[in-house]
């Protein structure tokens, strides 16, 4: 039995799906990553739904929000008044059912099995010396950075796509792309087992935000940021 240390809870159900997998009718192991990743994303599309019902709460209380600090702007950090506008949003917050972290659900549920992932890919024999097109060894690094610089691709693409409920412009601009390349470049050296599993979410995740971005509630997201963004452009409006 491979030893996958703490995460095993994790990782050997991971292990048994991908043998399943190749076992029954996708003979190559990279297929069988990337159809794994598919089937998972499914499974996730209900905590998807409810993260973009969550942002989409956020977004339209955003401008009490910005009101709600307006009125405290004036008062230092250190102002013990400063508390009266954190109990001032969380009763904004719970009277319309809205929470910062709904919008996390996702990338919660994401973590987990990418760090199973990183114990599947060292410690299973089958995978070392597996092939999946340039792909020598899915248990090391892309010889070609070709995955590492798709991953920076898709991230930045999906970000800039993505309306976003609190952030300015610039903040959406800084975060998509510290955030990809920061991925890109801690995958770099990874096996490109990792990289081909998390390429396939990306590719996922920008189909599923390209049709969000068309549904009614997405039209309405990207309303209210298009909104929010001209708002932070007029004169004495801060663009941090």
């Amino acid at each position: 039995m491979d030893d996958f240390g703490w995460l095993t809870f994790i990782a050997r159900p991971l292990y048994l799906a991908l043998r399943f997998l190749h076992a029954h009718g996708i003979p190559n192991w990279g297929w069988a990553i990337i159809t794994l990743t598919l089937l998972f994303n499914v499974l996730t599309v209900w905590p998807r739904v409810v993260s973009m019902k969550s942002s989409l709460k956020l977004m339209r209380i955003q401008p009490r929000v910005d009101a709600i600090k307006q009125r405290y702007a004036h008062l230092p950090v250190t102002d013990p008044k400063r508390a009266e506008m954190n109990v001032e949003m969380m009763a904004l917050y719970k009277a319309e059912g809205a929470s910062m972290f709904g919008g996390c659900l996702p990338m919660l549920l994401q973590m987990p099995l990418f760090f199973a992932f990183i114990k599947v890919l060292r410690s299973v024999s089958e995978l070392h010396q597996a092939h999946w097109y340039w792909l020598t060894d899915l248990a090391s690094p892309d010889p070609r950075h070709i995955l590492p610089l798709l991953i920076i691709a898709s991230m930045m693409l999906t970000q800039i796509i993505t309306p976003s409920p609190a952030m300015t412009a610039s903040q959406r601009w800084m975060l998509g792309i510290l955030m990809p390349v920061v991925m890109g470049f801690s995958l770099w050296h990874y096996a490109s087992g990792l990289s081909l599993y998390w390429i396939s979410g990306n590719v996922i995740s920008l189909l599923i935000q390209l049709a969000i971005n068309r549904s009614k509630t997405g039209k309405e997201m990207n309303t209210l940021a298009t909104e929010r963004a001209a708002t932070n452009l007029r004169p004495g409006k801060s663009r941090g």
